[in-house]
Parts: C-alpha cells; sequence; structure tokens
C-alpha cells in the first residue's frame, strides 16, 4: 500500500535529489509550505517510514540517577549515559578516538553496554564500533531503519545484534525511562539527513540527541507535529551554518546546547551564527572542544540540569615517550620511576595518520628501563610490533601521543 508523506516544494525536492548541499550554507530558517506527495520506494531502507505510536503510549516515572558524557572526541561524536546503573552510548567517535571512548568506560566501571546507538553512517560516529564492541560488549546496536549506507553497520557489528528502529519506536533504558526515536522520518540521500533522533524524558527533564540532523530533517520532524522541546539539546551537525534553523531553535527551546566538535580540525564547525541563534534564544551554549575530557552532565531528581567539566578520576604516572624515529619506524618509551609499571591497555596513537597501537596484556616498563615499539619496516627487534608498515610520515609533521588506559594523554612528542 501506498503511504503519504509531507515533502518540500517541486525546486527544494529536486535540489535534494542532487544531493541537498547547493543552498545549505546560506539557508538560515527553512520553515515554509509543503505539499502531501506519494513515496512507494522498493527499499526499506532507502523509504520513507510512517510514524509509529508507541512514544505515546510510554510515561516515564519515578526518580532516576543519570548521568551524561558528552566525550572529547575532537570533531567527532561519542555520548556516555549512565541510568541507574546501565550504560549506553550514543555514536562512537572515530577510529583513532577509541581509547577515549574506552578510557571513560574503564574509569567508570563499566564493563558492558546495554546498546550503542549509531545515528548514521559517517565515520566520525561509527568510526569506533568495531574496536569498542570488541573490547566493551554491548547488548546491542540500534540504528534507524532508513539509511544511505546499511551495510556498513553490518559490517562492524560483529556478532552484536542489531535493532533497526522506525520512527516512533521506544528502548527501555529502564523502569520508567525510554529513548524515543523521532526521526528519521523521510529518506535523504546525504545521511546527515537520516540521523536517528533521540527523545530522554528523565526526572521530568528532556534531552533531545540529533546525530548530524540537517534542516531537510529538522523540516520533516517539525511537519509531523513532534514534541520538539527540550531542557537540553545535542546540537546537529557539530554546529555547522547548515543544521539548526530559527524554527527548529524557537520548537525545541532549549536551556543547554551541547555542540561535539572541534574548530580546529573542522573550521566551519561552531559556527557563529549558530551559536548567536541559540545564545538569543536563552540557551548556555557548551562545546566539547573546550574541556579536557568532555562535558559531564547530571539530570536530578527534581529534574535540574547540572553541567561541569568531566574529569577522570585515574591517571598513569611515570612513563614517557623518549624518542619518537620516522627513520626507523620505532618508538621508545621510558619508566622514570623506580618500580615496574603495567602498561596494558596503554595506547600509542598517531595523530596525523590516525593509526593506534594497544600495549597487550601483561605489558610491564621495568623500573628505569625502556621498551620499544616498531613497525613492521622496522629491521631490529623492538619489545612490540605494531602490525602497520609505516606510521610516521617522513615528509609530513606528526605527533604521537602516550595514552593511559583511562583516556588520559599522559606525554606527546613530535616525530623526528
Amino acid at each position: 500500500m501506498k503511504r503519504k508523506f509531507r515533502i518540500l516544494p517541486l525546486l527544494l525536492s529536486l535540489a535534494l535529489l542532487v544531493g541537498c548541499t547547493a543552498g545549505a550554507d546560506t539557508e538560515t530558517d527553512p520553515a515554509g509550505t509543503e505539499e502531501v506527495v506519494e513515496s512507494d520506494a522498493s527499499d526499506e531502507h532507502q523509504s520513507d517510514r510512517a510514524l509509529l505510536s508507541d512514544y505515546l503510549a510510554v510515561t516515564p516515572s519515578g526518580e532516576h540517577d543519570v548521568r551524561v558524557l558528552f566525550l572529547n572526541v575532537s570533531k567527532a561524536d561519542a555520548i556516555l549515559l549512565l541510568i541507574d546503573g546501565g550504560a549506553w552510548l550514543i555514536d562512537t567517535g572515530t577510529a583513532d578516538t577509541v581509547p577515549i571512548v574506552l578510557g571513560a568506560c574503564e574509569d567508570l566501571g563499566v564493563s558492558e553496554l546495554r546498546g550503542i546507538f549509531i545515528t548514521h553512517t559517517d565515520n566520525d560516529h561509527t568510526g569506533g564500533l568495531r574496536q569498542i564492541l570488541s573490547e566493551v560488549p554491548a547488548e546491542a546496536v540500534y540504528t534507524s531503519t532508513i539509511s544511505a549506507d546499511w551495510s556498513k553497520v553490518e559490517r562492524l557489528r560483529g556478532d552484536t545484534p542489531r535493532t533497526a528502529l522506525d520512527p516512533g519506536a521506544v528502548v527501555e533504558a529502564a523502569e520508567g525511562v525510554w529513548f524515543e526515536a523521532f526521526g528519521p522520518i523521510r529518506y535523504n540521500p546525504r545521511d546527515d539527513n537520516n540521523s536517528l533522533v533521540l527523545r530522554l524524558r528523565v526526572n521530568g527533564a528532556t534531552l533531545l540527541f540529533t546525530g548530524d540532523m540537517m534542516f531537510d530533517e529538522e523540516k520533516t520532524l517539525m511537519s509531523a507535529g513532534l514534541d520538539l522541546r527540550c531542557d537540553l539539546l545535542k546540537v546537529g551537525h557539530h554546529g555547522k551554518k547548515d543544521a539548526t534553523s530559527e524554527s527548529f531553535v524557537a520548537e525545541a527551546g532549549p536551556d543547554i546546547a551541547v555542540i561535539c566538535a572541534n574548530k580546529e580540525e573542522e573550521s566551519d564547525s561552531v559556527h557563529k551564527s549558530v551559536v548567536k541563534l541559540l545564545e538569543k534564544a536563552g540557551a548556555e551554549v557548551l562545546v566539547t572542544q573546550d574541556y579536557a575530557h568532555g562535558i559531564e552532565t547530571t539530570v536530578g531528581a527534581d529534574g535540574k540540569i547540572q553541567t561541569a567539566a568531566y574529569e577522570t578520576t585515574h591517571r598513569g604516572e611515570g612513563v614517557v615517550l623518549e624518542e619518537v624515529s620516522k627513520a626507523d619506524q620505532l618508538v621508545v618509551l621510558r619508566n622514570t620511576t623506580g618500580e615496574d609499571i603495567a602498561i596494558a591497555e596503554w595506547w600509542i596513537a598517531s595523530r596525523t595518520g590516525n593509526e593506534l597501537f594497544e600495549f597487550p596484556a601483561s605489558s610491564v616498563i621495568p623500573a628505569g628501563g625502556t621498551v620499544t615499539v616498531g613497525c613492521t619496516d622496522y629491521d631490529g627487534a623492538p619489545d612490540y610490533r605494531w602490525n602497520e608498515g609505516k606510521v610516521w610520515h617522513k615528509s609530513k609533521e606528526d605527533t604521537a601521543a602516550l595514552i593511559d588506559p583511562w583516556g588520559n594523554t599522559v606525554d606527546t612528542m613530535e616525530s623526528r
């Protein structure tokens, strides 16, 4: 049976078919007249979905312990939620920010996840999925039914079950608490506009997580008559000016707006027009880049939301980078103390190449001693072998970072 869906007027519809990018940088408020047309696309992942009524059947209740960490994973998204002892993750950052996500899990004693929500398939949201699942198992991976690249999560999730959510579906987080899927409703060839949008109502407060939702998806949700009011908004698309329209902000009306971004890596993120719009609407704007580890949010029993810098409770000490050789493709670490130091689950990261090396179980640096990590192109016999031919680029600048099991960057050094 064919279903009716709202879409943009003809000219915007044609723009959508060629990529939805023309004019996106100049649009500030896409609200306007819509018309109703027929949709019967054959691929269920690339066709519109009917809005289910499941979210209307749930009523939040009870008092709950809620902690939300918007982790500083550079330009990417990774949000760790603890609800009554159960841990959830919304997006997984990039492959090279895995130590930060796993470090937060280690710091907070999270050994398993109730679920991982993947909002859409961009690498800065899915990049850490495979490795995170290999070290912190999850009961399920949740995605929207709509996707421009359904197979990508299939390749990354391994044996973890996948649950596809239609708009209006709910996932129980705890007794009396649900994640409510609001979008996507309409398929868009640009996967940012297929972002899984989640509402979380708890302790009388409402949090809205929007992935990389842009103008098109915002308009679809507003047209569907969904209640987008929220106390805290995770701002869509890293605060770029092709998202967060004036009409959407007016409907959402957040008191707090969190932007997951790094303007040094993406200069068009945290756009001044978006920040100005949110502040004009009365929102306090927080950016993960401005916090060493990220932003910690708690929702009190009275519904009051508190924000603070997230600080890890553990930190590795006594180990430094002594040498990072481009010529030899070799890294040398030194123990500066008089005692052996276990370095299992420590990491070395290449900031330019985004490669990672994790020290295996039982790894130890002897008191006052060194250990070496050589790439496969290194001719010698290192203590540990990095399964990459060349990590340190010979003509480009690169920084090595030494990261402890709790996600702290303990030391950095330029390769030479």
